[in-house]
């Protein structure tokens, strides 16, 4: 349970901030553009979460899944899982010809980079032998 609790109060606002306040300020520096940094952005939490929500907690059920059956490389299977799951929504939109970018590919990192977070966050410890 704690894990859903992670992944649903984390992954979002973190996708957020890797979107908006990484990798668009990456971009409009690259193009020589203005930054577009803004903590007035924080507004869109709301929404943030409303479009987040879903692919954190079917990306937390995969984790657990992996968690239960102790795969090796958890974190970056999870981390993959949350890259298709925040890319194939635009598949669409490529398909109806709204975006022509091949950069596009890189909007999958907004849901890996929690995703990775979140899982190793939501790892259980173990306390050391003499403890």
């Amino acid at each position: 349970m704690k894990r859903f609790v992670i992944f649903a109060a984390v992954a979002p606002p973190l996708g957020f901030i890797v979107a908006c306040w990484v990798m668009l300020q990456i971009a409009n520096w690259v193009a020589g553009g203005p930054s577009t940094f803004d903590l007035a952005q924080v507004v869109m939490l709301p929404t943030v979460y409303l479009v987040g929500l879903i692919p954190a907690l079917l990306t937390a059920w995969f984790d657990h899944v992996l968690v239960k059956r102790e795969m090796p490389y958890r974190i970056a299977l999870t981390a993959l899982f949350a890259y298709f799951v925040s890319y194939v929504p635009l598949v669409g939109a490529f398909r109806m010809g709204f975006i022509h970018e091949p950069s596009v590919v890189l909007l999958g990192v907004v849901g890996a980079v929690p995703a990775a977070v979140c899982s190793w966050l939501a790892m259980e410890r173990r306390q050391p032998v003499g403890a």
